[in-house]
């Protein structure tokens, strides 16, 4: 059975050449179109005849005998000459465009579903990722109460456990299933601008993230400056939640999570930077790819997390025309900016 790559593969090939089809059936007819216009005003040239009123001398030619010829004829016998030789360079035109015209058709169409190609290997990806995402916590749940079902008797403390795990579970999946739902909303979200705060939007962030700080005994320190930007202050807040989501996630007990704004030339910087693990080199080309993590320095921490956030956070970052980047050293944690125009 093939798989989904086989089959995008094989949908795009048709369409390419159905499309390319398409293309040279209109350059095609474009060009017969035009061979039409040339031949007919050339014809319409080469059939003039003589003026009415010109000589009889005018009419005829002599040769050597005495006798005489009409030049009409003689124009009439130029006139199919010249349409033959038409002809055959419009011939010899329309093969060239058409063998031309092939490649031409081809190399467009490629041009033209390449992006579709794209975006369709992408979503294939994504949901790929997302079953493997989705079926690793059910395979848990379903393996965990098989096994309990084997079980002739269950202790109270047998029942609770099992149903601490089936809930933890379940708070995965939710998590997970909220995290596709952020990202497909993406792709539907309004991109409209306006001038507001940075300040008020940071400040909402923090403090829905406080409360979690607080039981991890994280300190989260702002070093805000009231400045305004033109943006769409929901994608914008949404992009720092997730960052300092991810912060106090990865953040030791104890330690500091800071979030500046700066001014930057042109630009406005919010900053979030935490003390946790950091990410090596390595790695921080690919935490914004979806279902990615840093298992090296994360899962020594065993967080659990659904791997979607930060590519949620770009998602929102490119369409909206924010930069984000991240700079960090393994041991010295790490640094998120988001970069937004004035």
């Amino acid at each position: 059975m093939p798989n989904i790559r086989e089959v995008i593969n094989d949908k795009v090939k048709g369409d390419t050449r159905r499309l390319a089809a398409t293309y040279l059936v209109i350059i095609m007819g474009l060009t017969v179109i035009f061979s039409t216009v040339i031949y007919t005003i050339s014809s319409s040239q080469f059939d003039r005849p003589l003026p009415p009123n010109s000589s009889r001398s005018q009419q005829f030619l002599f040769n050597n005998n005495g006798q005489y010829y009409s030049i009409q004829d003689l124009i009439e016998q130029r006139a199919d000459e010249a349409r033959a030789e038409l002809i055959g360079w419009l011939v010899i035109l329309n093969v060239t465009v058409l063998v031309g015209g092939a490649f031409f058709s081809y190399f467009l169409a490629r041009k033209t579903l390449e992006p579709i190609e794209t975006a369709m290997e992408a979503q294939s990806q994504f949901v790929s990722d997302a079953s493997h995402e989705l079926r690793t916590p059910l395979t848990a749940l379903q393996v965990t109460n098989e096994v309990a079902l084997r079980k002739k008797k269950l202790s109270i403390d047998e029942a609770k456990e099992l149903i601490e795990y089936n809930l933890a579970e379940t708070i995965k999946l939710r998590n997970l299933s909220d995290a596709l739902l952020g990202l497909a909303k993406q792709d539907a979200s309004d991109i409209t601008r306006e001038q507001f705060d940075v300040a008020p939007v940071i400040q909402s962030a923090v403090e829905s993230f406080e409360p979690i700080a607080k039981d991890k005994s994280i300190t989260i320190k702002q070093d805000v400056v009231s400045v305004f930007v033109m943006a769409n202050q929901p994608a914008l807040e949404h992009v720092v939640r997730i960052l300092i989501d991810n912060a106090v996630k990865y953040s030791p007990q104890n330690s500091t999570v800071t979030i500046s704004v700066k001014n930057e030339a042109a630009n406005v910087v919010v900053s979030v930077r935490d003390q946790g693990p950091g990410i090596d080199a390595k790695h921080q080309t690919k935490i914004f790819d979806r279902f990615y993590r840093v298992d090296e320095s994360r899962s020594s921490q065993h967080i659990e997390g659904s791997g979607l956030g930060l590519a949620i956070a770009k998602s929102i970052a490119e369409k909206h025309g924010f930069g984000l980047s991240v700079s960090s050293k393994p041991g010295r944690g790490a640094e998120f900016k988001i970069i937004v125009s004035r």
